[in-house]
């Protein structure tokens, strides 16, 4: 038993260190959406192409968003596309989204 909790406490202290490297991503704020499916981002993606304003303003207004700059994230999934899959942490609630990869600091 006493083992199991050194081991435990020795890898806590091993790891803390590495923890304070880790650099805190978060939305940049420069106009790039963010929507609860990566379907949905495609279609926004898509309709943003094609110029098509009434889609870009149904899906603003159903399941994707503008997110503001500072919100922190934590990143998820990435892509070859160059979409990236996103935990949002607003206060003590967080959201999972996609985006693509330019709306986050680096």
């Amino acid at each position: 038993m006493k083992k199991l909790i050194t081991g435990t406490i020795l890898g806590l202290v091993t790891l803390a260190p590495l923890q304070s490297f880790a650099q805190e991503r978060q939305f940049s704020g420069n106009g790039q959406a963010a929507c609860l499916t990566e379907d949905l981002l495609d279609q926004l993606i898509s309709a943003a192409v094609d110029s098509d304003e009434r889609a870009m303003n149904y899906l603003l207004s159903n399941g994707c968003t503008i997110p503001k700059a500072g919100i922190p994230v934590s990143i998820l999934d990435r892509t070859w596309t160059g979409t990236t899959k996103v935990r949002a942490y607003i206060g003590d609630q967080a959201i999972e989204l996609w985006t693509v990869n330019e709306a986050l600091t680096d």
